[in-house]
Order: structure tokens, then sequence, then C-alpha cells
């Protein structure tokens, strides 16, 4: 093979660092790819496919390099296309002006975008988060971290024990990442990989123990998120140091520039959230159907009437993960019920974050140097209708609205600096000039005047010399050869100062220059570039200081977020005439007129028929208990429905067991809103403890089980609904008829019922169709296998 081109050795060598990612190389207007690279992103992208000779001398066609490219202004559409296929893409800058730089231009990586480190608006969802997830699992435990480079949030969690892997598969659920970091201990787990690939689509990748390593964990994020967050962590469980440890390893070496505005760190312990299994989330219909994968149809379509995208993405993580303090259930609450008594100011408040733009995303572009005229343009606009919301927001008495108010900075200074810098409509790039306003830079303005009335401003030096010089006839000219000229006839050679420099003798006359002269053809032929450059480092300057206060802008946004997400509550309350339960740590239900709240809303032709509901003891099942032995005896709560209740449409499965789940647990653990009935009384549990199964695929039901269901797995739980005992065990549903080593035993309809021996019943054939059972389960000496 023929010797090389220096450029295509370039392209080689910053490609053999770069082996999993489809390499951008960056050759004029345009992004190339070349080999393999072409031939991928040829097919994936629809590209035409030509060749190129890669060594110095002509070759034979099988020695050509396949290659394609794309023009890099148009870039951005073409990345979110590979990325949304789950490739990587290594974006390969000149680091030097071409025009300028001697010999081979210098080119390195600037960015590596993967799934999980996109901010580009293209690639996004705007009211979905963008995780970038770090596992780390060994013998002793676990840790798993999450953070959205577009926003800058971060969340870390750890766990300890046998069912550590259980865990973290469950937290997996709440954020869904796009991309995972694992260790070698967690890259080992098929369980793990399988339901990163099979459930959320997620590209994941062996970080090796390398990335890591506590000392290095410990060290970038103190210098990331500074001493104070350090020490919340858990000092006796290095795992979670080291789960944001690679996460943070992995973004150092893929984005190569400013992550300042990654600083929050929320460190969370197993219990301030609930805990729900991937089966649980996805029978619930949370946030899509179970069916289509549809948000229509689901509990956040119902609930979710935000005006922003970081209100959007509030109210979902609020879905995702259900509080179980009574204290903050509560407090939430409260805002929404201050927001639903006061409806001038709540509706003022709506219209007023109506259109607000994206502040968490667009700082985080800012910081990342990526952001756009366009950008602050959006900004400002956002930052101008802080003022009027802080106002509306100061006129509640609620704590936490109070606390809002007080936290969202209206950020006049900074609004002020773009409008006074930047054009109301700049273009779409920042390198082609047109993005500064006029009266902002005297040099832009003087540059522009030179470009906009290049013969004015001769006519007026032309002027100039002519009073000066007294020669009548002088004219200043202009020609491909000598460029600009003044011009003097024979008649007035004798008036010609000693400053003008012949420059060429005509039959009529001479042909001057001068300094003067020289220096205003110089701007005129220039001025396009110098301007260009001018404002594109006047822009680079505004940016950088709007970077500067990323913690002041990203707290103002957090506020809003929170109270378009509290708006939302209040006006779905209002318009579906919920109410505000009162929650405490009884153990008691009371649901009086409760209605599904996302049956209701696709009914079409018929209406839904409210339903009471009333338990006593419906606290969750000592999990420790069982598990340890100590216990023997559970019995159920009572759950009771009235009778001829649940007779109507929406009334049946969905409606009768689902409603208590919707209007108990999304009122208890998720969003402290209000809930669809006349009173409510529920109370937070530590675990699932709402019946779940699904028959045929169709969605959870309560009871009416087929013997073609297939039961999803769930925790232990005992509950009764219209007189039916049903019983979970080791992902099966026990119903009607036990079964043991032994010959199975009909189930009595009341009484007590016996194990006739130490192993775990499980289900067999049809459900039981007699009478109800009433009473409770005892195991004499059993230890139910956990979980």
């Amino acid at each position: 093979m023929a010797e090389l081109t220096p450029m295509m050795k370039q392209y080689l060598e910053i490609k053999k660092d770069n082996p999993d990612s489809i390499l951008f190389f960056r050759l004029g207007d345009f992004y190339e790819m070349f080999a393999d690279d072409a031939k991928l992103a040829s097919k994936e992208l629809d590209l035409t496919l030509t060749s190129r000779d890669h060594g110095k001398n002509a070759k034979p066609e099988e020695e050509r390099v396949p290659m394609c490219g794309i023009p890099y202004h148009a870039s951005e559409s073409y990345i979110a296309r590979l990325i949304a296929k789950g490739y990587k893409v290594a974006i390969c800058e000149q680091m030097e002006d071409p025009a300028t730089a001697k010999g081979l231009v210098k080119r390195d990586i600037i960015r590596v975008v993967t799934p999980g480190t996109v901010i580009d608006a293209a690639c996004l969802d705007d009211k979905s988060g963008n995780y970038l997830c770090g596992i780390y699992l060994d013998s002793q435990g676990g840790g798993a971290a999450f953070c959205d480079l577009s926003t800058g949030e971060t969340h870390l969690t750890a766990f300890s024990g046998k069912d550590t892997l259980t865990h973290i598969i469950n937290e997996l659920g709440r954020f869904s990442p796009a991309e995972a970091i694992l260790s070698d201990g967690a890259f080992s787990e098929k369980a793990l990989t399988d339901v990163l690939t099979d459930k959320f689509h997620c590209r994941y990748e062996n970080g090796g123990e390398r990335r890591f390593r506590l000392a290095e964990a410990e060290k970038n994020i103190r210098a990331q998120y500074g001493e104070e967050a350090f020490s919340k962590l858990p000092a006796g469980e290095p795992a979670a140091a080291m789960a944001l440890g690679g996460l943070l390893n992995y973004l150092y070496e893929t984005q190569k520039t400013d992550l300042s505005h990654i600083r929050e760190l929320d460190y969370y312990r197993q219990g301030r959230f609930m805990e729900l299994d991937l089966a649980a989330r996805r029978n619930l219909e949370l946030t899509e159907t179970l069916r289509s994968k549809e948000k229509k149809g689901s509990l956040l379509w119902v609930l979710d009437k935000t005006k922003t995208p970081m209100g959007g993405r509030m109210l979902r993580s609020w879905l995702e993960q259900p509080l179980l303090s009574v204290t903050d259930i509560d407090r939430r609450s409260s805002a929404v019920a201050a927001l639903v008594d006061d409806t001038i100011r709540r509706e003022e408040l709506i219209a007023g974050m109506t259109g607000l733009g994206d502040m968490e995303r667009l700082i985080g572009r800012i910081v990342y140097g990526t952001a756009g005229g366009r950008d602050l343009t959006s900004l400002r606009a956002a930052m101008e209708k802080l003022p009027n919301l802080k106002e509306q927001l100061s006129g509640f008495s609620d704590r936490r609205l109070t606390k809002l108010t007080a936290e969202l900075d209206t950020l006049d200074d900074i609004s002020g600096d773009i409008a006074a810098a930047i054009c109301d409509e700049p273009p779409f790039s920042v390198r082609e000039g047109g993005i500064i306003r006029d009266g902002f830079n005297e040099e832009v303005d003087r540059l522009r005047h030179i470009l906009k009335s290049g013969k004015g401003v001769m006519a007026e030096m032309e002027a100039k010399e002519k009073e000066k010089t007294g020669i009548r006839t002088l004219k200043i000219g202009y020609n491909k050869v000598f460029g600009y000229y003044i011009e003097v006839s024979n008649a007035f050679k004798e008036q010609v100062p000693e400053t003008y420099i012949r420059k060429q003798t005509l039959v009529n006359g001479e042909r001057f220059i001068t300094q003067e002269l020289k220096d205003l053809e110089h701007e005129i032929l220039t001025a396009s570039e110098r301007v260009v450059a001018l404002e594109y480092e006047l822009f680079s300057a505004l940016r950088q200081q709007i970077a500067d206060n990323a913690g002041r802008i990203q707290k103002t946004a957090a506020a809003v977020a929170e109270c378009d997400a509290l708006c939302s509550f209040a006006s779905v309350a209002v318009h579906n005439n919920f109410c505000r339960p009162e929650v405490d740590e009884s153990g008691v239900i009371e649901i009086r007129e409760g209605r599904h709240p996302v049956v209701e809303k696709v009914l079409k032709d018929s209406l839904f028929v409210p339903n009471d509901t009333k338990g006593e003891g419906c606290g969750p099942l000592p999990l420790e208990t069982l598990s340890r032995g100590r216990g023997t005896e559970v019995r159920p709560p009572p759950l009771e429905t009235p009778p001829g209740v649940g007779r109507g449409s929406g009334s049946g499965k969905k409606g009768r067991g689902r409603p208590v789940w919707n209007i108990g647990v999304r009122r208890t653990f998720w969003c402290g809103d209000t809930v669809p009935g006349g009173i409510g009384i529920a109370q937070p549990v530590g675990d699932f403890w709402i019946w779940s199964a699904v028959c045929d695929g169709q969605p959870p039901v309560l009871d009416d089980l087929t013997p073609s269901c297939q039961i999803t797995p769930q925790r232990f739980f005992f509950c009764t609904v219209s007189g039916t005992f049903s019983f979970w065990q080791d992902k099966k549903k026990m119903w009607g008829t036990f079964c043991t080593a032994k010959p199975c035993l009909p189930v009595p309809h009341s009484g007590t019922v016996v194990h006739p021996c130490g192993d775990s019943p499980h289900i067999l054939g049809p459900p039981f169709q007699g009478e109800p059972f009433k009473g409770a389960l005892q195991w004499p000496n059993v230890n139910p296998p956990p979980i």
C-alpha cells in the first residue's frame, strides 16, 4: 500500500483513540466520515457514499477509501438520528484557522455525543429527563448515580445486602436512563444488563474498575460538587461515591469542556421515596399506557397541565418518586390548596408561565458553550416574565409558596445585559455576524457603517481632500491593480501635497495614494471578516458572563418548575372537582364517592359511578417480621365496598381496585395534591401494597382472574375487596385453592387456614368460584422465601 496522505494519517490517529464512535471529521464546511464509519453513516442517514484516494498517488479502485459528509451547520439533526439509534458520535474540529495555519490544520476531538450526554434540543423530549447512569456493584453492596447533563441535576443512592441488585433495578425504573456505565461487578450481572437492554433500550458499556477507583472518585466529587455535598455521603458505604465517580470520569473523558452547571448533588437513602418495581410501574400506567406506550391514558396525562418544559419534568419526577413522609406530603398539598383557593392569582401565574422557555436546559447549553444567539434571546424572554411571577407568588401566605417567592430571582441584570447586546432576531449561526445589537459597541457600529456605505465613506473623504487641497478636480477611484487611488488632473499638479505618494502617471493627470487612503481601503476590504470576528468575541464574553451566574439561574428555574407543577395540580383539582384528603399514620383509608381519575376521562358515552371505600389497618404487611419468622398470623385488613356500588360504568376490575391506588397512593405518595372524591383518609406505607395482576395482557385488575392469567411479581400483601381474599407470594397470586407437596386442600369460606406443612403455598388451577374466604392465613413455623 502506498504512503498515506498527511490528512489521512491525522484521521486514522484520531480514529484510533475513538474506535467505538462514528467520527465526524471537520474538513472546511463539512463533517466527513471515512471507511467503515462512512459505510455505516451512509446507511443510517441515507447519505451518498463516495470514495477518495488515501495515498499520495492515484490508486486503483480497490484502494480508494469510502467517504460521505454532511454540512457542519446542519449537523445537529444528523447527530440526533444517530444518537436515537444508539450510536456514539465523536466531533473532531479544526483547532486553528485554515487561512493562517501553516501546513496541515490541527484537529482534535472537542466532544463525544452519546445517548446519555446529548444536550441538543433536537435529541431531547422537553418534558422528560435524559439520564446518564453510573452503577457500581460488588459483594458488599452497590450504588447508582444518575445525571441529566442537559439540566445539571444529579441523584445518588446506595444499597447493601443480598437484595442490592433488585433495589438498583427498581431505581432504574425511576429514571429510565438512556445510557449506563457499569463497573466490572455490575457488567457481569446478566439480570442487570438484560433489564437495561430489554426494558429501557439503554446503551451500556463496561467502564472497568479504573473509572470506579474510590480515591479518584472522592477527588472528583469534591471538585465537582464541593466539600459540603461530599460530607453528606455515607462514610461507611463507598459504593455511592464509586458509582458517582465512575459517572463523572466518563463525563470528563467524553465532554472535554466546562461542566460547572453540574453542581447540585441529591443523595437520598432508601425509604425517602416509595420503591416500586418495574412491573408495578408498568401495570399502574403512571407515565405511559401498558399497550400503546403512549402518554394519553396514563395518570401523567390526567395530571400534567404544566406550561413549561421544566415544570413538566418536575411533575413527572414526582410521579416516579412517590413521597413517604406525611410532613412532606402535607407541605406539598398545602401549597396546592392555597392555589386552589385563590383562582385569580392561580390563573395569573398560569398565564405568566405560558410560553416561558426551558431555563434549565438553556443555561446548560450556555455553560457548555454550545448556545447560540437564539438561545440567549429565549432565556431573556423567560427572564422578562419573572418579575410578574414573583409579584403573583408574593400574594400567598402558604409556607412553601412563600419560600418559592424568596428563591425566585428576577434576574433583571442578566436579562438587561442580553437585551442590550443581542438583537431581537439573531441569526442561527454565531459565526456569521449580525448578532450584536446596533449601538452596543462603537467599533462594531463603525465597521458596519463602512460595510453598508463604502462608497459614501469614499465620497466623504473625497470632499474632505478637495476642501483641504483646493483641487476641485480631485476624485477618488478604484481598480483591481492599485485598489483605491486619488486622481489629480495636470492643471492642478502643483497643488498636490507632499503627503501624496505618486502611483501612476496618465496622459491627462496623475494618480496618488495616501496612508489614510490605504488604511481606509484595508478597513473596507477586511471589514466583513473583522466585524464577524468582533461580534463573536463580544457574544462569547456575554455567554461566559451568563455562565458565571448559572447557580442563580438554576435556582430560579427550579422555583418556576415547582410553581408550575403545583399550579398544574391545582388546575386539575378545580376542573375535575377533586378534594384535599387528610393524611396521617392511623392505618385507616376512607374514600367517599371516589372516582378513577383516568377512566372517567376516557369514558365518552357513559358516566363513571363513584365508589365508597373504607378500610382499617391498611398498613403494609411487615415483611421484615415475616422473613424472620417472628409473627405467624397476619389478619387481612377489611376493605369494604357498599352493596350496589361497582355495578356501573368503570366500576369493575380497574374501577374497583385502581381508584384506591390512584386516589390513596397518588395522593399519599406522589403528588401531595387533591383526590377525586368527597372525603379521603389515606395512610403512607413502606412498600407496594395494592393488588396487581395482568389477564391476557389487560391492565391490572383486582379480581375476576381467569385460568389464562399471568401474574406480575410483587411484594407480599393481604387485602380484601368486596369480601374476596387475595394473597401474593413469590411472584404468584394465592387465590382459592392452595397446593403443597400433600394433596390439595379446599379453602374454607371462613375461619383460619392453617398451612399443613412448611412448604409455601402456590396457585393451582382456575380461581376459586365459591363463596369468598373471610379470615386469616396462618403459617406454623414457616419463613416465606425472601423477595
